[in-house]
């Protein structure tokens, strides 16, 4: 069978899970943010997979040649995980292995779907640390300020809206402050874009940056960025930035704040 942890159960997974693999994995085993943890042992776990609390992926840690476990599992998540998944407006199963032994192992489970294939790129700060931004310059008409308890309010006319960003990430914004960091841009009284702490597993941050159509092209992520480096800088966090490697405008902004490739892995998807 197929196991489901309970979250104060994670932690034994934490000696099969990759330390140098994908943030996303750490920060939820480590229970830091939400999600849900699958596993073949529920007392001693050799192989697992993690669902996000965001719903935005699935990850395949530990041992990747663990017959029992790969037998198992297509019929559990064609049985228990596809239904659950369709109820949240998935179409897609996208997954992910923890570490490169897991890719070989993707495409024979699910040798008989349509599996489709991409490459994702992670950044990350180099031994120089990241660039000061020259030359950029916010307009008049925005403003940029620090995510807190206190200026992040209901004052703001769209708060909702990136509350909920947030909490995609976050038990609640309550978790985010004590642990999370993060920069806005406003327009009058309207967030126009916003680059926070997504994951985070020990000092590191992963990235997670929007701007709103309307105002893309303005290099407003450059600025966000730029200032949630500083704040990695002074203490002494790590940033994590990860990214299709077809998605040239998000790369092009990590690498302008000075960050550079750690490595890059593969991801999988099949329609549900």
């Amino acid at each position: 069978m197929v196991f489901e942890l309970e979250r104060s159960q994670f932690g034994r997974c934490e000696n099969v899970v990759n330390p140098r693999g994908q943030l996303e994995v750490k920060a939820i085993i480590e229970g830091i943010n939400p999600g849900r943890v699958f596993v073949d042992n529920k007392n001693r776990p050799s192989s697992g997979l993690v669902w996000l609390g965001n719903h935005d992926g699935f990850f395949f840690f530990g041992d990747e040649k663990n017959g029992q476990f790969i037998k198992k599992i297509p019929i559990f998540i064609d049985r228990v995980i596809a239904p659950q998944a369709r109820e949240f407006g998935l179409q897609w199963f996208e997954c992910f292995g923890n570490h490169r032994g897991w890719e070989k192992a993707i495409e024979n489970i699910f040798a008989q779907k349509e599996l489709k294939c991409w490459n994702q790129k992670v950044f990350t700060m180099s031994e120089r640390g990241g660039n000061v931004l020259r030359d950029v310059f916010l307009p008049r008409e925005f403003s940029l300020f620090r995510l807190s308890r206190e200026n992040f309010s209901q004052e703001i006319s769209n708060f909702l809206f990136w509350a909920k960003r947030i909490c995609q990430f976050w038990d609640d914004p309550i978790s985010f402050f004590e642990k999370g960091i993060g920069y806005g841009i406003l327009k009058d009284k309207e967030i126009v874009g916003l680059c926070f702490s997504g994951f985070v597993s020990g000092s590191t941050h992963g990235i997670d940056i929007e701007t709103l159509p309307d105002f893309q092209g303005k290099k407003l992520a450059q600025i966000m960025a730029g200032e949630f480096l500083k704040e990695c800088n002074i203490r002494n966090f790590r940033p994590y930035w990860d990214c299709m490697e077809s998605n040239r405008p998000s790369e092009a902004v990590a690498r302008k704040i000075g960050l550079v490739e750690a490595f890059t892995y593969k991801g999988y998807e099949f329609s549900l």
